[in-house]
């Protein structure tokens, strides 16, 4: 799912790339669960390498974002470009989750991102 992350502010920052789909989804499932455990700050999916995303991806995407907001987290999407920007606006996503161009913008936009 995540390639690497690092720390900005009070963010972890992941950054995903390649095709978030259902065959890179279940391959990573039990990473992608341990997220909210394994980091205890905000976290950022920075998805701005990736190429392609089918609902499995969206899916996962909600999966995070439903489990960070239990913990009064925060879960932002960045970077989406292409066909994964596309799905995003057609499923309306941005309404549950943040989601800014790039980061300098969600960083600007302070704890509000």
């Amino acid at each position: 799912m995540y390639h690497s992350h690092y720390t900005l502010n009070e963010f972890e920052v992941l950054d995903i790339s390649g095709e978030l789909d259902c065959v890179s989804v279940a391959e990573h499932k039990d990473r992608m669960e341990n997220i909210p455990d394994k980091f205890k700050r905000h976290i950022i999916c920075d998805l701005s390498k990736v190429t392609f995303m089918d609902s499995s991806g969206i899916g996962a995407l909600v999966f995070l974002f439903k489990r960070l907001r239990e913990q009064n987290r925060k879960l932002v999407l960045v970077g989406l470009t292409g066909q994964p920007k596309e799905l995003t606006t057609l499923l309306k996503i941005n309404r549950a989750i943040p989601v800014h161009n790039d980061l300098r913008s969600c960083i600007g936009a302070s704890v509000e991102c």
